[in-house]
């Protein structure tokens, strides 16, 4: 009792008492804690409805080409919509405030999902396609802009073990809300169960916004920068504040807005960064192996292994579960291998999964090996994201950030449609078994990477000339 009561006493003290001003170690343990709860409402938020448009797909109509789509084309408009909003975001000085208008602007767009039933039939389908494509410009914007602020928020040396933490918090509260929402979606029925769950993601989502609000942002209680509005750009920076700002943040703004001027200058400037060209290119190939099964797993759960609503949430319980136990692991092993190691060893069980589903003619089997496979894939999850911040240069975070999820998004487009056109050509035993082999051949690029950092690491300590 005393423990929950002190829990419950520091969750008030984070969120409704900003203790500014306090030393930086209290600072930061604060902002992490109030990132693992941010994590915790956003998660809740999403999976009210992400887990249950494929399903929603299929039962509006949708082709096994539509269904393909709904991966593909969010990830298509990621490719047009990152870079043009990394630089957006690099050009913000305060990145908070615009960082949670885009994600309201994204959660809006459930509103606009569960108006899709009172269309004609013929045109559900598309419509939904359509929606969750568009409604992926704002989500991606968000998503590189909110990696670009806790990079500054959450130093290195505790970005493991934070992030460990929150994403395991974030696991079960998702999969509770995941569990709850399947379940409704039975008993209310197609299609007002989803409408209704649509409806509550974006209620959801103003919880999400403002438990995000309190987190702090390095400099924005300073007294050079006492109440700077997050709108104000490089230009604003320059000149034509209200209030006065500090020099530094002057100079990385403007540097920002005229870091890229042209197309050529741009490439010249990732080139110089070596570590993060690997890195990507490495993550490239990755993720196209990764993606390539996944439009098929929705339709054998649904068309083949007769899954409903409440299999979904089980088959997302199971997965959560297995990861809640594999994050702490990894977490350690990130401390101990490093984060290229650790992708590489994370990363090889999940050709497991694309196996299991070639000889499993049952949800439980599923279920079973999802479990497995949860624990094993957290360590990929976690080292990913701090590898990105880790090989991401400090200037232009956000723009570079853009760049990666630009280029494996590019992977993204091509990976579900790969999928479809393996299941026409094989069926879904031979796809399934295929999707096994180029899976596994995906995690070795990270074990070449990190041998390649290594090389350069020792040339560099020789005094020879390389590309860092």
């Amino acid at each position: 009792m005393a423990r929950l009561k002190q829990l419950l006493s520091t969750l008030v003290l984070d969120l409704w008492s900003h203790r500014r001003g306090g030393p930086q170690d209290d600072a930061v343990e604060r902002n992490v804690r109030v990132n693992i709860y941010h994590g915790m409402v956003a998660i809740m938020a999403l999976n009210l409805a992400a887990p249950f448009i494929g399903i929603f797909a299929v039962k509006s109509g949708a082709s096994d080409l539509q269904v393909g789509l709904l991966s593909s084309c969010p990830a298509f408009v990621s490719l047009i919509s990152m870079i043009p909003g990394g630089r957006f975001m690099d050009r913000q000085v305060r990145k908070k405030e615009m960082l949670t208008r885009f994600i309201l602007l994204h959660r809006v767009s459930y509103l606009l999902i569960g108006t899709i039933p009172f269309f004609s039939p013929d045109r559900r389908a598309w419509l939904l396609v359509f929606a969750v494509a568009v409604m992926n410009a704002p989500a991606s914007i968000a998503n590189i802009g909110w990696q670009a602020f806790i990079s500054k928020v959450i130093p290195m040396s505790r970005r493991a073990d934070a992030f460990a933490a929150r994403n395991r918090l974030m696991n079960l509260a998702g999969t509770i809300i995941v569990l709850i929402t399947g379940r409704i979606i039975d008993i209310v029925g197609f299609p007002v169960g989803y409408q209704l769950v649509f409806a509550c993601a974006f209620f959801m989502s103003l919880a999400e916004v403002w438990v995000l609000r309190r987190v702090d942002e390095p400099g924005e209680n300073d007294a050079t920068t006492e109440g700077l509005d997050a709108r104000d750009t490089a230009d604003d920076a320059a000149g034509k504040l209200r209030r006065p700002i500090s020099r530094a943040e002057i100079a990385s703004t403007v540097r920002a807005s005229r870091g890229f001027t042209s197309l050529s200058a741009a490439v010249r400037d990732i080139v110089r960064h070596g570590r993060f060209v690997r890195y990507t290119l490495a993550s490239i190939v990755f993720y196209l192996c990764w993606q390539t099964p996944w439009p098929l797993f929705t339709l054998y759960q649904v068309k083949v292994l007769g899954a409903n609503n409440m299999w979904v949430s089980l088959l997302n319980l199971t997965n959560t579960g297995g990861a809640l136990i594999g994050y702490g692991f990894w977490a350690r092993r990130c401390n101990q291998y490093g984060n290229l190691k650790t992708l590489f060893l994370s990363s090889l069980g999940i050709f497991i999964v694309p196996l299991a589903y070639a000889v499993s003619k049952s949800l439980l089997a599923v279920a079973v090996l999802n479990l497995l496979a949860g624990a094993i894939f957290s360590g990929a999850n976690l080292a990913l994201f701090n590898q990105l911040l880790d090989v991401t240069p400090d200037e232009n975070k956000a723009t570079y950030i853009a760049y990666y999820t630009t280029a494996v998004n590019g992977a993204a487009v091509l990976a579900p449609m790969l999928g479809v056109s393996l299941l026409s050509l094989l069926g879904f035993f031979w796809a399934f078994l295929t999707c096994a082999g180029v899976r596994l051949g995906g995690s070795f690029v990270f074990l070449l990477v990190d041998r390649l950092e290594k090389r350069v690491a020792v040339r560099r300590s020789a005094g020879t000339s390389v590309v860092a």
